[in-house]
């Protein structure tokens, strides 16, 4: 039986202070995730140099790659937990949990072998440079271990989030972080490991976080009952999972493929100085898009209960009040990256070069950032009530098919500048398709509200 097994009263409670109770852990916790890749790059740019700064550059795509089982699980898995949750079903809860595991433990091994195997061809892939390959190879290779441990710490932090204990699911990332960033000072700055040094720390805080994660769920501290029949492998549940978290494969590895792109033609167009921009530029883009997905992910319990017990309205009325918030802190982040661009460059050890590309396109990059706060909640809004396509499609457009064409045809327009513009076209024109798809589902669960819920929206109900 569950050490702590309270029930959240999702359908009564005050619905934006549970908004605020549930998404600032995951988005703390989110932004501790980034903090991985950001604090090893801080480090080995100010120790290490431009061309090591690169190297790591060149393997963004890896931690997008680990991410991207992790997130499709995890995220896949918690939401039918939350929907079961709503049903009052706890065996499918317990299932949504053991297949979850299951998966990521399959693909996160499949993956590491693959990565070790074609080491070589994948970074030649990535676009590394000569300069950089040594560094790229090096960082690459110890990285590549911790995918299981990646993996595990998201399934872990998820559950551990859904089940109403969202600072404990904070914290399992945050110890991984703060071992990662304690480490970071001793390898790096303390004994000059360089790269290997940026490259252990990260592996050793991820390990760190499954382990703490695995304590948390298997001594009950969540609302999953384990026993054997938990880890019973059912395909058609694993399938539902992984298709509810299918669109956070695709948005992480669409960035992935998006950094190769970027690589490519900074590479083509300028130096290792404009890949090192590019490295600023991902990283504080993380900066903006974790607190967004934070939010998401705080509001997903909230969507699933009440979806599954039929509470319609107060499901769009947790979009609407969770969009207003999430755009507010998105600004907030903007208006720092607008005003203090040189400050943000200065941290990763820029260069004069450095600074005079990357104040131009840091703005470029982020001018209407702020309506990621809309995109990112609809996408999991979707994936909340089980209806994977549109979040599918929102992310592939944005992502790929809008984002990787603008990047090769605005550079040949006009240059480094012109890289740097795709990103808000292509997020300008997914607000759009987003707008409409709500509207949609928002006319079909008016339609079939069960008696009483009526045709109408109380926004803060």
């Amino acid at each position: 039986m569950n050490q702590i097994n309270e029930t959240n009263d999702f359908s009564t409670g005050k619905l934006f202070p549970m908004i605020l109770k549930y998404s600032i852990p995951a988005a703390i916790s989110l932004l501790i995730t980034a903090i991985y890749n950001i604090v090893d790059r801080i480090f080995v740019g100010n120790f290490n140099g431009t061309s090591a700064l690169a190297g790591l550059s060149i393997c963004f795509p890896l931690s997008y790659m680990m991410m991207a089982f992790g997130l499709t699980c995890s995220a896949g898995g918690s939401s039918l937990f939350s929907l079961f949750a709503g049903k009052g079903e706890q065996k499918n809860m317990n299932r949504s949990f053991g297949n979850a595991l299951i998966l990521v433990v399959i693909f996160e091994i499949l993956l590491s072998v693959l990565l070790l195997i074609f080491a070589d061809p994948i970074l030649k892939i990535f676009g590394v440079t000569e300069t950089a390959y040594e560094y790229a190879l090096e960082y690459y290779k110890i990285v590549a271990l911790g995918c299981l441990f990646q993996g595990l710490t998201q399934v872990f932090c998820d559950f551990v989030r859904v089940s109403g204990k969202p600072v404990w699911g904070m914290c399992v990332t945050g110890i991984g972080a703060v071992t990662n960033i304690i480490l970071d000072a001793v390898f790096v700055a303390v004994l000059d490991w360089g790269v290997t040094g940026a490259a252990w720390a990260t592996v050793i805080g991820q390990i760190l976080s499954a382990l703490f994660g695995a304590y948390l769920v298997f001594k009950g501290y969540t609302k999953v009952e384990i026993e054997r029949k938990t880890f019973s492998f059912d395909f058609e549940l694993s399938r539902k999972i992984v298709s509810c978290g299918f669109a956070f494969w695709i948005a992480q590895m669409a960035m992935g493929l998006i950094s190769l792109v970027y690589n490519s033609q900074l590479g083509k167009y300028g130096s290792d100085t404009a890949i090192s921009v590019y490295a600023v530029v991902a990283s504080i883009m993380t900066f903006v898009i974790m607190p967004a997905s934070g939010i998401s992910q705080g509001i997903q319990p909230i969507i699933g209960n009440n979806f599954g017990a039929k509470n319609y309205r107060r499901v769009m009325a947790t979009l609407y009040q969770a969009s207003a918030f999430s755009v507010g802190v998105t600004c907030i982040i903007w208006l720092i990256v607008m005003f203090f661009p040189e400050a943000i460059l200065m941290a990763f050890g820029a260069t004069d070069e450095m600074l005079e590309l990357g104040v131009t396109g840091l703005r470029t990059n982020f001018c209407i950032t702020p309506i990621l706060g809309f995109v990112m909640l609809v996408t999991t809004f979707f994936q909340s009530i089980a209806k994977p396509v549109p979040s599918i499609v929102i992310t592939f457009l944005r992502q790929i098919l809008f984002l990787i064409p603008f990047i090769y045809i605005f550079s040949m327009l006009w240059g480094i500048n012109g890289i740097f513009m795709a990103q808000p076209v292509s997020d300008a024109l997914a607000l759009i398709l987003s707008i409409v798809l709500v509207y949609r589902e928002q006319k079909h669960l008016y339609k079939i509200s069960p008696a009483g819920t009526g045709n109408h929206l109380t926004i803060f109900s």
